[in-house]
Order: structure tokens, then sequence, then C-alpha cells
């Protein structure tokens, strides 16, 4: 066992820990945790010397004393029973670890199925096996490696092939009771089979201002011909620290309509990575950032298309205030078999606050002939003409921004297809307009 000093980070009791995981029969758990866990003490964390992570440093991270969460169980009944909506499918964890009790698991659809990820991993699920020895690392692989090797439990969810799932899938992640600098690892692992359909909504939550590391890793295998909605929602603490690892592998002629929300949290880093790995696929990446204060949001996508005859959509807005920063860098990768790819890319920002700060990066790598890709970024302000404008028709300057910035935000949300995920987001949002200034 390496020593705290010669790891990545200072994580407290974490030999007495790793004992506690230790304790299954599975002897391919034992050694998929033990790999990652010497990947991930191979290797440093990263610095603003990285080229991915040039604009977002984790020197605060690096200097902290972290502690496991222990305790597992939610304190803010009443305000968890506000946020969560009575006609999803709710399946609810709280500090990584899945509860029965909580989540509505007793009367699932046909079709659908939700377990303890442990213990389908415990009993050498094959399935999630292949699928995570395919999906590659991304530019957050120290985290990706942490959270495989210290991850005590997670959500594993299988849609069958041909199920239609009619309500909404709500996967709700509940940071409660912990103490400043704590260390969550939360994890999901979803299937969707052959010509399935399914709307699933991933939440991070928390109701207490604590300071605390969320290492966050979802992966999803789409099968041929299916059909799905995924929506990551994160609204943590804003003294939280947020990283998140999204891996998904799309297959044959399905499509995925993706949105990733960011509004709470200090500093958030999210790796949005989409293998197409099969011909005819449709894929939207949309997301929507709303930020004030000093908070810092970092947007990292892949979208690696493998075939031909594809095509892709992705739109990402920022809105900022304050002094509040935005970092967007959005690959697509087209290889040379995949031919008559069509794929468009744009990041637009809204900066509201006169020491708000974006960098953006919109790439392309071409290596296919007949494509058609296009990518763009744009940064502006708001039209004093447009203020003066609603203005001299009795309407307040404070009010006059609030309308604007709303039809920024309303352009993007009105994409989502599902209207309880919609709604959610909107109610997230209409919490900060009243704090919008010049």
């Amino acid at each position: 066992m390496m020593t705290q000093q010669e790891l990545p980070l200072n994580i407290e009791g974490l030999e007495q820990y790793q004992s506690k995981l230790a304790n299954t029969s599975s002897v391919w758990l034992k050694a998929f945790r033990q790999k990652s866990f010497d990947q991930w003490a191979a290797i440093s964390m990263p610095t603003v010397h990285d080229e991915e992570w040039k604009y977002l440093s984790l020197a605060d991270i690096v200097n902290r004393r972290f502690q496991i969460a222990t305790r597992h169980q939610l304190i803010e009944s009443k305000q968890f029973e506000n946020y969560r909506d009575k006609a999803d499918i709710n399946i609810v964890l709280v500090n990584g670890v899945l509860w029965g009790e909580l989540s509505d698991l007793k009367h699932l659809p046909h079709g659908l199925a939700v377990t303890s990820l442990n213990d389908a991993l415990a009993h050498n699920n094959i399935e999630i096996q292949d699928t995570i020895s395919k999906l590659t690392p991304n530019d957050s692989k120290a985290f990706l490696w942490m959270n495989q090797a210290l991850f005590l439990d997670g959500a594993f969810i299988q849609v069958a092939k041909n199920a239609v799932i009619e309500p909404l899938v709500h996967v709700i992640h509940v940071t409660s009771g912990v103490l400043p600098d704590t260390i969550l690892f939360p994890r999901t692992f979803i299937t969707v089979g052959e010509a399935a359909q399914v709307n699933i909504l991933e939440s991070y939550i928390s109701f207490e201002p604590v300071p605390y590391l969320s290492d966050a890793v979802t992966d999803m295998r789409i099968a041929a011909n299916a059909v799905v909605g995924y929506c990551k929602a994160q609204a943590e603490s804003h003294q939280a620290i947020h990283i998140g690892t999204t891996r998904i592998w799309q297959e044959k002629a399905s499509t995925l309509d993706s949105f990733a929300f960011n509004h709470g949290g200090e500093l958030i880093r999210n790796n949005l990575s989409i293998l197409i790995k099969g011909e005819g696929t449709n894929t939207i990446m949309n997301g929507l950032y709303g930020l004030d204060g000093n908070q810092q949001v970092d947007n990292h996508t892949l979208l690696d298309i493998q075939y031909p005859h594809c095509t892709s959509y992705q739109l990402y807005k920022g809105l900022l205030n304050g002094k509040s920063r935005a970092i967007f860098n959005g690959k697509i990768y087209v290889h040379s078999q995949a031919q008559k790819t069509n794929a468009y890319q744009l990041n637009k920002h809204l900066l509201l606050g006169k020491e708000a700060r974006v960098d953006t990066k919109p790439q392309l790598e071409i290596f296919a002939d007949d494509v058609k890709c296009t990518h763009g970024a744009t940064i502006g302000q708001l039209s004093q003409e447009e203020i003066f404008y609603l203005q001299s028709r009795c309407i307040t300057q404070q009010m006059a921004i609030q309308l604007l910035s709303k039809g920024f935000i309303d352009d993007i949300l009105n994409t989502i297809k599902t209207d309880s995920i919609r709604g959610k987001l909107s109610r997230l949002l209409l919490k900060k307009f009243p704090e919008v200034k010049l």
C-alpha cells in the first residue's frame, strides 16, 4: 500500500476503507478495484500545465485532506420531498449508496430493472464488465480511476429490448449530513436494449452549504435502434466541487438526445465522451450553465465518430454573472471511415457580470473526405439598446435584464422534449434571476 504522501490526493482512513471494500467474493471486482487504484496511484492530479486543464486549477483540492462519507442517511427529508416528483420513477442514492426505501423499486414498469451496482458487480455481471473494458478513459482519468477504486455502491439500470418506458426515470444523487471536506463517489451504470425507448434525468443535489468533493461517474450503453433522452442536472452546494465523468457507447441507428445542466457548485468539471460505434446514429449534445458569484464551470465534450452516415448537433449556452468563469472545450473527431458525417457545434455565452470570464475552444478533427462539419463560438453582453427599449415601455432596468436573460436561456431549454425535466430546470434557474445585476 502506498503512503498518503505518494498518492494524488490526501484521503483520511483510506487503508481501512479499502479493507472493507475488499470483502467481496467477486474475483473480477477485486481485480478491477486494485487495477484502478494502481492506475490512480501512479498518476498525478492534473494541473494548469496540462493542455486539457489549462484554465481550471485544482490546487485547492490537492492541498486539502478529505474523509470518505461513512453515513448514508437522508437528513433533509422535507426539502427532498419538495424536489422529487411522484409521477417519476425515482431512484435515490444518498452519499453514493442506493436506498430502496426512498426509491420507487417495487412497481417498476415492464422492461425496466434497477439494482445495486455493487451487487451486480459482485455477481460478475458480464454486460457491465464488457462495457467498462471497452470504454476508454477521458481527460478526467485520474478521477475516473479514483472512483473505480473507491466507489462503495451505485445504481445499475437496465432497459430491456423493445421496452418503452413511459414515466421519467429520475436518478437522484443526494449529498446529505456530511462533514466539511468529505469525498463521495457516486456511480451509475445504464444499459438500454435494442429498439428500447426511455427518458432519464440524473440529478446531483444537496441542501446544506457544506464544502465537499463529488467524484461522479456515469457509464451508459445504448443498443442499436434505441431512443434515449438523457439529462444530467448538477445543483449541488455552492461550496461543493463536482468532477463528473460521463461515458456513452452509442450503437447502430440509435438516437441520443442529451442535455447537461449546471446550476450549483463552486468548481465544476464535466467530461462527456460519446463513442459512436455504429452507422446511422443521431446525437444531440446540448447544455446550459447559469453561474454567479465566483462559480467556475469547465465543460469538456468529445464526440468520437467511427462509422458513416451519422448526424450530430451540439449547442452549449452559458449565462454568467458576478465574477463567475466558464470554460468550454468541445471536440468532434471524425475517423477516416466515417464518411457522410454531418456534425454541427456551437457555444454561446451571455456575460452579465463585468468581471465574468469565458474561455471557449470548439474543435473539429476530420479525417474523412465526404463530410459536412461546422463549429463556432460567441461571447457577448446584453444590448443597451434593447434594455433602453424595454425601459421606455415602463419596464424597470432590473426586469429588462431578467427578461432578456430568460429569453437567452429559454431558447435552449425549449429543446428539452420532456416536460418534467424542463420544468425542474426552469425552477432552479428562476431562483437566480432576482440576483441578476449589470
